[in-house]
């Protein structure tokens, strides 16, 4: 019968507490609005670590799940070649089973409307399998019928199957026409089924087919390869067996295997390993908003325990034990921490819309933010802990009330003692201390990316459109100018059209297509220790188009690659690494099989992002032979006279007057390509601005409540003083001097904390140092303002009260 008794009592404290909260609006509000703040920024940025971190990969049993690398001995993890990826398949006893694949587009023709570019994946047929992907109609793959080169069958999305296939469920075994080839629909997969994960949605999966190059040589590295455990198989056991294998094939091809090895990590760290430091620094700076919200309710509660000491002790002296009336008093805590969660909830919500678009595009796996049952029991415990940990302190005070001294003073006089005093004075000292901690960060963070942002790419971004061009392999086959020159003249023809030019990949966005070369009349540099060089392909005029300074020699002609000798353009980044106190032009390389003349030296742009070092590149002429193979992804550039955004429809036009059947996708200016790069580090400081905010926020709220609380217990002692002659300024030092000193104190300590903690950030800042005494310095003066500023309010409003009135109030 005790439990009964038990529960009706705590139910009996609960209506108590919120009928105590309707009775303060004013103290219920400060209150409940801190924990929304604290609670709902947790609530939201834990919904996003749920969808990056903890939320399983959609496959049967993903942590058996493994990629595999090439790895080259002092260059790192790259693609795997197929002769590797056979040999692996067909040598390793680690693996039930493994399967590689490739990302690409298609363009998918129909017979009425534009042809679409659709983002397709050919894999080999154990993929589906290898995932335990089951289709939502229809069949995957299968290994022992389905025939890459002779079995032209897909595997489509479910979003294709319902825009293109009219999501038909007798559709099963129509046709779609993949670069104007015919396949066969066999299956249809489920919207739920993500893979590869962390990028664009695939719309479709064919067969592998590789190519008699790609077939047999083991240094075209265009694949990647994913893995399944063996039961009771470690990664560590796996790994050393496939090291084994990899060993193997390296003593029977040591031409092409010198220094090449293998690296297996689990599928999941592949795709969130990179962003984890970053989401744990934010999860850190999330959870000091907290602990700031939490100490301004214990500021608020102590305040309120002041007021209530002749109510605790008359409940004392009639009976109460000081166990019982701490439970009620931690059940009111309870009861405003469940309030504050219920409105942080929303707005989670809220910002969790907001957020959405700043996260797209910076978080390898991109999935909805949701507020799920993991999100909820977040929600729920934070608000029990943070209910807790404001609430012990206030409440163990107030059971501690002398009950004699307490009913000898005026019920609801404003007292409280030293120790209280004390106490909310080292919490506001705390919170200005993480305000300027979290500042500090976020300034850093600002002054990285400003760095960042102004670094000069090695090209002009002004007024240059990009804009992707969809050409099938087949459509390729023999001349690529044939294909590429009228729709250049084309668009040159355009008015407001300065230059236009075509090339394999844009710069910025990421590394190409890479491989060793040697230099003709040198000695060959030792197997595995090859210089590696990125490998472009441009059009004449694609220098001049970017602004990319031609620095010795010239660009390419119309002429080169159809006829004379093979030539190439390398960067100056080559230049000087391999050609230092020597002229560059005249000399011949060796890469991919070829071997080519240096014809001129450009200047270096950043490939790789804004926030690498230009690396070695290698520039061949669009008409060289072999340049198809590496134009899969063509993009035209195009410098213009007037806004870039307004030719987007003339540019079209003018391809499809060329040939309708190529699309264009992907139409962005070279601003927002660079723009784009910078997501992720945009998503980081724009999620820690928002948090140092919110403190910035919380701890001037909590210095103006604990001055206020001060000022009101010295209101009698001001009107004396003013009777007595005191001037208003005399009465602004006396009050702001006490705000000072906790200033001074959370400053000195915040700057100690910030020197230690942002340490952790250094691997998130570009060009600025974690010890940068500018930001400490701006930012601390920026937050003592902010809490000065809070100290004169209540200050400029006790200097100018009446005395008389003061006096008699008191």
């Amino acid at each position: 019968m005790r439990t009964p008794l038990v529960l009706e009592e705590i139910w009996r404290d609960m209506r108590f507490g919120l009928r105590s909260l309707l009775r303060s609006p004013g103290f219920a509000a400060a209150a409940i609005s801190c924990l929304a703040l604290g609670i709902g920024a947790n609530a939201a940025f834990f919904s996003v670590l749920n969808a990056v971190l903890l939320r399983p990969l959609p496959f049967v049993e993903p942590d058996r799940l493994v990629r595999i690398y090439e790895e080259i001995s002092g260059v790192g993890p790259g693609s795997v070649s197929f002769p590797n990826f056979r040999d692996w398949a067909e040598q390793n006893t680690g693996f039930e089973q493994l399967a590689a694949y490739r990302v690409g587009s298609r363009n998918l023709l129909s017979g009425t409307g534009d042809p679409e570019r659709i983002r397709a994946v050919e894999a080999t047929p154990k993929l589906f399998s290898l995932l335990g992907a089951r289709p939502l109609l229809g069949r995957v793959f299968a290994a022992e019928t389905d025939e890459p080169g002779k079995s032209k069958v897909a595997v489509v999305s479910e979003e294709l199957w319902q825009t293109r296939l009219g999501g038909d469920p007798t559709q099963g075994g129509g046709t779609i026409r993949l670069d104007g080839v015919p396949y066969t629909v066999v299956g249809v997969m489920p919207a739920s089924f993500d893979f590869p994960a962390g990028g664009a949605a695939t719309d479709v999966w064919v067969l592998l087919e590789p190519s008699p190059e790609m077939a047999s040589s083991r240094n075209t590295h265009a694949l990647s390869v994913v893995g399944r455990l063996k039961l009771a198989m470690t990664l560590r056991q796996a790994t050393a067996q496939l090291v084994t294998v990899a060993a193997r094939i390296e003593k029977d091809h040591p031409a092409e295997q010198a220094g090449r090895s293998v690296l297996v990590q689990l599928l999941r760290e592949t795709l969130v390993g990179r962003v984890r430091p970053a989401l744990f620094i934010l999860l850190g700076a999330v959870g000091l908003v907290l602990l700031i919200a939490c100490a301004n309710v214990a500021n608020l509660l102590l305040a309120r325990a002041a007021v209530r000491q002749h109510e605790v002790a008359i409940r004392l002296a009639l009976g109460a034990s000081r166990a019982r009336l701490v439970r009620q008093l931690l059940i009111e805590s309870l009861v405003l921490s469940f309030a504050g969660a219920l409105l942080g909830l929303l707005l989670a919500r809220w910002s969790l819309d907001a957020l959405l678009p700043l996260a797209k595009g910076a978080l390898p796996v991109f999935r909805e933010f949701l507020l799920d049952g993991r999100v909820f029991g977040f929600l729920v415990a934070v608000a029990v802990l943070s209910g807790l940990a404001f609430g012990i302190v206030p409440a163990l005070r107030s059971s501690r009330e002398d009950v004699r001294s307490c009913l000898t003073e005026a019920g609801g006089k404003l007292t409280g003692t030293s120790h209280q005093q004390l106490l909310r004075s080292a919490l506001v000292i705390l919170e200005i201390a993480v305000s300027l901690v979290l500042l500090v960060g976020a300034g850093l963070l600002l002054r990285g990316f400003l760095v960042l942002s102004g670094t000069e790419p090695g090209l002009v971004k002004e007024n240059v459109l990009t804009v992707h061009l969809a050409v099938p392999k087949a459509q390729l086959a023999g001349s690529t100018p044939r294909v590429f020159r009228p729709v250049l003249e084309k668009i040159r023809a355009l008015p407001g059209v300065r230059f236009a030019a075509l090339t394999s990949m844009l710069p910025i966005q990421k590394a190409g297509m890479n491989g060793d070369f040697t230099i003709e009349g040198r000695a060959a540099p030792p197997p595995g220790k090859e210089p590696l060089a990125e490998l472009r392909v441009a059009s004449p005029g694609f220098f001049q188009t970017l602004g990319i300074p031609i620095l010795r020699g010239r660009d390419f002609g119309e002429s080169d690659g159809e006829s004379g000798p093979r030539v190439a353009i390398i960067n100056d980044a080559l230049a000087r690494k391999h050609f230092p106190g020597e002229d560059p032009l005249g000399q011949r390389l060796r890469f991919g099989g070829d071997t080519f003349t240096i014809i001129g030296v450009v200047g270096s742009v950043r490939q790789a992002g804004l926030d690498h070092e230009p690396l070695a590149e290698i520039y061949r002429p669009y008409a060289a032979e072999g340049a198809a193979g590496v134009l899969d992804d063509p993009v035209l550039v195009i410098r213009t006279a007037v806004p870039p955004e307004s030719l987007t429809n003339g540019v079209r036009a003018a391809v499809k007057s060329v040939d309708s059947t190529l699309p264009l996708f992907a139409v962005l200016t070279m601003e927002q390509v660079i723009d784009r790069s910078l997501a992720g580090r945009r998503l980081n400081l724009w999620l820690l601005a928002i948090f140092a905010g919110i403190a910035l926020v919380l701890s001037a709220t909590g210095l103006y409540g604990v001055i206020s609380y001060l000022v009101a217990q010295r209101t009698r002692e001001i009107g004396v003083r003013i009777a007595l002659g005191a001037q208003k300024r005399d009465v602004l030092g006396l009050v702001m001097r006490q705000g000072a000193r906790l200033t001074g104190a959370g400053l000195i300590l915040g700057l100690l904390g910030a020197f230690a903690v942002t340490r952790v950030l250094e691997s998130l800042l570009y060009g600025v140092s974690t010890r940068d005494p500018l930001t400490y310095a701006a930012l601390a003066v920026a937050l003592g303002a902010v809490a000065l500023l809070a100290t004169w309010i209540p200050a400029r409003r006790v200097s100018q009260i009446d005395p008389i009135l003061a006096i008699r109030t008191e």
